[in-house]
């Protein structure tokens, strides 16, 4: 009888598992089930820092691990600079009550930008641009479903990141020089 090969993780690795997340308080603020798992990738940017850490440093499909993971790891601290108010006939959505995130365009390169409607008082309304986790230190509860084998060829989107920038470099397109 051949013996089962357990994969390992590594970086690259594919990941199926199943988690809750919670606050602090006890409060649930995402969770992943055997009928609707989380699967990614690692080492592509598609989970918090934190996270990801946590996960790669388990091994293999059936381990179970609980972990918190601190601000900086997560969604950063919360920064009262990115609390913004807009007068209220600026808005272009309706429907604008306390409470509500709306998605706002950026006044640098128009990408939408979510926000959350924190009061509206004498025609202004005040926007919290932080993501809703910011400042939070979040607790995981996560079994591992499944490891599947990184690909042989592969690179991280962190070394595809530092990649890019020599490839500028050498390009002269990181060198704050005009070449007219």
């Amino acid at each position: 009888m051949r013996k089962k090969e357990i994969k390992t993780m590594q970086l690259g690795s594919t990941v199926t598992l199943v988690y809750t997340g919670k606050l602090d308080d006890g409060t649930v603020f995402g969770f992943a089930t055997k009928e609707k798992p989380m699967k990614f990738q690692t080492g592509m940017d598609m989970a918090i820092d934190g996270f990801e850490k946590a996960i790669l440093e388990m091994n293999e499909a059936g381990e179970k691990k609980t972990f918190t993971v601190d601000e900086y790891g997560a969604y950063g601290e919360y920064l009262e600079g990115h609390v913004a108010k807009i007068p209220l006939e600026q808005i272009p959505v309706n429907d604008v009550k306390v409470g509500k995130r709306i998605m706002l365009s950026s006044s640098e390169d128009g990408a939408p930008m979510p926000a959350t409607v924190l009061d509206i008082t004498d025609g202004l309304v005040t926007f919290d641009l932080n993501h809703p986790l910011a400042g939070k230190s979040l607790t995981f509860e996560v079994e591992l479903l499944e490891v599947e084998d990184a690909p042989e060829d592969f690179v991280s989107a962190a070394e595809k990141a530092q990649h890019l920038k020599e490839q500028a470099k050498l390009l002269g397109g990181d060198q704050g020089e005009d070449f007219r």
